[in-house]
């Protein structure tokens, strides 16, 4: 039997995927006490008892995290800058996320210039599913 080098990469990316969805977050990382699941077990929210990086964003120990049913990142409080392509959203603020894991809002660090706008530091900023500009604050 011979198999395509097509075939292969194609199966290779399925379990890839696979292995993704099934990699979700558990209570482990919470403190004990304050932690709420969806109705199918999985975690929907809880404080962190230690910073945590997750899906690339250091979030801040003792400080709320939420989840999608999908085990993704929701939202947390930043213990560190998270760079986001040109935006840099500050330490020590919350950032969110949109279901499909592109960013939706943060407090941006320094300012910022984009769609033709310009973005005030220290401003929330909040952008649409697909990475477009929602809003943020003109610089004063």
């Amino acid at each position: 039997m011979k198999v395509s080098s097509i075939t292969i990469a194609a199966f290779s990316m399925v379990l890839l995927a696979q292995a993704v969805v099934c990699r979700a977050i558990d209570q482990s990382i919470c403190t004990p006490g304050e932690i709420s699941y969806y109705p199918g077990g999985q975690l929907k929210s809880c404080t962190l008892k230690d910073d945590v990086i997750i899906g690339g964003v250091k979030c801040k120990q003792y400080a709320p995290a939420d989840f999608y049913q999908t085990g993704t990142l929701q939202s947390c409080v930043t213990s560190d800058y998270f760079n986001y392509g040109d935006i840099t959203c500050n330490q020590y603020s919350r950032v969110s996320f949109h279901a499909n894991g592109k960013l939706d809002t943060c407090i941006l660090s320094k300012s910022l210039a984009m769609d033709g706008k310009s973005c005030a530091p220290f401003e929330a900023i909040s952008l649409f599913e697909n990475g477009k500009l929602r809003s943020c604050s003109a610089p004063h």
